[in-house]
Formats: structure tokens, C-alpha cells, sequence
């Protein structure tokens, strides 16, 4: 009874790896069938619902995680306090890496959210043995560290007008950059998270929304979810 139990677990496993809807933009799509379905067992999949921490800035960094549906945020909490948004992660984007094994920032869920947990030695080992991963694992790691220099350009050198269009011009470019219609675009965070992220107020961020809507360079369709009417005049306001 035992070992039908766990050979139905693991056809589990395998049958999630291979239907997963986001693995042709994750770093595992290297991986041909036979390595992942062992790839598949050092996995599991774990479900967060709205606003619950993925794991906070300073804890020990066991897992490293892989987003099959929904949204995260990353951010830093600083000294005096406040909370300093660093970006926001969709479907595809891996999470989790770590300085002298604590996490640099703390991860939330945006509704609710599935993601791949990987204990970060096991991946480490798999690694080591399938070099093909580390280069699609890379570019993976390498947009945290985008979205960082994306923000730090955004607080220092644009004005209100210019924060707002690079937000939206970077929320349809990843929509893009995932295979998903890049108009309309939702956005699944709370304008304060907006508002944090670019540095404004949330009364700042309607009145550019407005002005953006006035001029019919955008389509207000709900408070989530905005159509661009005309990217190039967005593009050339930028």
C-alpha cells in the first residue's frame, strides 16, 4: 500500500512538471524528458494566498522558488521602517537567491499564487551536473538584479509624467517576454504598491493615469486592467 502510494505521488509530480503551462519560459526548459522527470522530483509545488510571505529579508535561505501562476512582490524593509518595493515577479520568473545563505529581500504573494520550491542544495547538486541549467539559471537570477537598476533609474532620473509610462511600458514588455498578450495589461498590485514602488503618492499616480486617459494614450477598463490605444505616442512621452 505504502510504495503504490508513493509511486502515485511521483506520477503526480511528473505529470504537474509536464503540464506545467509556464515551462517554455522557465529556466527548466532546457531539460529534455528523461532528466525532467528526475528534475521533477526535487520539486514541489506550494500555493500562498493573497499578501502571505513567501519568506522574509534576513531569514535563512533554504528554497529557492519558480512562479507557475500568479504575481510576487519583492522588497526590502529599511531601517527606519519603511518599505522599499523592488519589483514585481510574474509567471516564469525564479526567485530566492541569498547572500552568506540569508535573503537579501522578503517575498510576498499578489493574489494567489503557485509556485516550484526547490531546497537550494538539491538544485545546487543538479546544477553541478547539468551545466545547460546554470546559463538558463542565470539569465533568470540576472533579472533580479535588473529589476534593482530598473528602479534605482526610475526614483533618480525620471519625472512623475515618465515613472508612470516606464511602469506600464515594463508591465506590457514582460507580458511580452512570456509569450502573453502585452495588450490589454492587468496589474495586479494595489496602487500603494505602485505608488511605493516609483517613488509617488497614490493621488500622483490617478492623475497621471487621467491625464494619460484624457489624451486617449491609454483605455482606464477597471481599476486593474488599462488598454494602450497608441504605443507610440506612450513611447515618445517616455
Amino acid at each position: 500500500m505504502e510504495n503504490k502510494l508513493i509511486q502515485k505521488k511521483l506520477d503526480n509530480i511528473e505529470v504537474r512538471c509536464q503540464k506545467c503551462k509556464v515551462r517554455s519560459y522557465s529556466f527548466c526548459r532546457c531539460l529534455n524528458e528523461d532528466k525532467l522527470e528526475y528534475f521533477s522530483k526535487i520539486s514541489t509545488e506550494k500555493h500562498f494566498i493573497n499578501k502571505e510571505n513567501i519568506f522574509l529579508q534576513h531569514e535563512e535561505a533554504l528554497n529557492f522558488y519558480n512562479i507557475t501562476e500568479g504575481n510576487v512582490k519583492i522588497y526590502q524593509l529599511l531601517d527606519d521602517g519603511r518599505i522599499q518595493i523592488i519589483g514585481f515577479l510574474y509567471p516564469g520568473d525564479f526567485f530566492g537567491t541569498s547572500n552568506q545563505n540569508k535573503y537579501t529581500y522578503s517575498a510576498e504573494a499578489i493574489g494567489n499564487l503557485k509556485v516550484c520550491v526547490f531546497n537550494q542544495k538539491s538544485l545546487e547538486s543538479y546544477i553541478d551536473e547539468n551545466p545547460i541549467l546554470a546559463k538558463e539559471l542565470f539569465n533568470q537570477t540576472s533579472y533580479e538584479l535588473t529589476l534593482a537598476q530598473d528602479r534605482m533609474m526610475i526614483l533618480g532620473k525620471l519625472n512623475a509624467t515618465e515613472k508612470v509610462i516606464s511602469f506600464l511600458n515594463n508591465i506590457s514588455n514582460q507580458r511580452k517576454r512570456i509569450g502573453w498578450p502585452n495588450n490589454p495589461i492587468s496589474l495586479p498590485m494595489t496602487r500603494q504598491d505602485i505608488a511605493d514602488y516609483l517613488g509617488l503618492t497614490i493621488e500622483t499616480i490617478s492623475r497621471e493615469m487621467k491625464k494619460l486617459k484624457d489624451e486617449k494614450i491609454i483605455k482606464i477598463l477597471s481599476t486593474k486592467q488599462f488598454y494602450i490605444n497608441d504605443f507610440e505616442k506612450l513611447h515618445n512621452l517616455n
